[in-house]
């Protein structure tokens, strides 16, 4: 299914064979910046089958390995965000494949600071594996 809305959509309409396909980020936040995308019209993860992503994260994985090749960067992040508190800027399923360097100012990590609360985590981790069984 394609949006014909979605910019993502746009891109990937020429191509044929496939189930997702990468290209560089015209707004990098570093040298590098890749995007891999699932050629279908999935807005998120929660929409996409698991299968089908699986094929998406297949490809990023050969593209970072095929970046590090070529860029030898110091560290690599794999980014999938869904919806807009998690910064999702664009409505459809993609991978950010990011080159890192020291020092590059990306503001992907958070600190490390103490420990959470064991009974508290061992009570989410209940609650999800409910959820796996279930669903």
């Amino acid at each position: 299914m394609q949006n014909p809305g979605c910019i993502f959509c746009q891109i990937v309409a020429d191509t044929r064979r496939c189930t997702a396909l990468a290209f560089m980020d015209i707004h990098p936040a570093n040298h590098g910046h890749c995007l891999v995308v699932l050629k279908a019209h999935c807005a998120t993860i929660f929409e996409t089958p698991p299968d089908t992503f699986a094929s998406v994260a297949h490809l990023a994985a050969r593209v970072a390995v095929a970046v590090r090749d070529a860029l030898r960067p110091a560290g690599m992040s794999l980014v999938q965000a869904n919806g807009s508190a998690a910064n999702q800027t664009v409505p459809h399923l993609h991978i950010h494949v990011l080159p890192r360097r020291p020092d590059d100012g990306l503001l992907l990590n958070w600190a490390r600071t103490g420990e959470g609360d064991p009974s508290r985590i061992a009570d989410i981790a209940t609650r999800i594996r409910a959820h796996l069984r279930t669903g």
